[in-house]
């Protein structure tokens, strides 16, 4: 019974840090995610020529974010 009582701490601190985890990575997730749409949306309506460009510009805008984030943009 003593062994029961004694993983449930370890478990709640990995669980924890799971979700820490993937909080981190939630919104690089969501923001891949709307690229996709935004791009599949683009080359539904109208061909494969917009669907490579608003590929581009999103590919553009997450490495533009991505460069804010590590403080490549601070002066």
């Amino acid at each position: 019974m003593d062994e029961k009582k004694s993983v449930w701490p370890v478990l709640l601190r990995v669980i924890r840090a799971v979700i820490g985890c993937l909080g981190l990575y939630l919104d690089d997730l969501l923001l891949i995610a709307s690229g996709v749409c935004l791009t599949a949306a683009a080359y539904e309506q109208f061909g494969r020529p917009a669907g490579f460009a608003a590929a581009g510009a999103c590919l553009a805008a997450y490495a533009f974010i991505i460069a804010r984030s590590r403080g490549g943009g601070k002066q």
